[in-house]
């Protein structure tokens, strides 16, 4: 869970969002709200790169970000409850550095 209320705009590519039970998809200069406490998700599932600015508030460091840039996100159904139907696995492993 998270304490901030987030928004995401998409500059350019195709996304999906998982927020809470819904999936939806994003194109090109669409935006999704998400209230605080909501399990969301932003996949890209186009053949290009998915562009996207994220606004949260209020100011301060998100734990998720730093928990999946370091691969350090807790496994799903083992330290968290699982995924909701249609989400998907994000990287519980820190990636190899070249």
């Amino acid at each position: 869970n998270h304490e901030q209320v987030e928004v995401y705009f998409v500059i350019s590519g195709e996304g999906e969002m998982c927020l809470g039970e819904e999936m939806r998809e994003l194109n090109t200069g669409q935006a999704v709200h998400i209230p605080p406490g909501i399990f969301h998700q932003l996949t890209n599932v186009g053949e290009e790169p998915l562009y996207f600015i994220y606004c949260y508030g209020p100011a301060g460091d998100v734990d998720h970000w730093k928990q999946e840039l370091s691969g350090t996100l807790p496994k799903e159904g083992i330290d968290v409850p699982p995924l909701p139907a249609g989400a998907r696995p994000q990287c519980t492993d820190a990636p190899e550095v070249k």
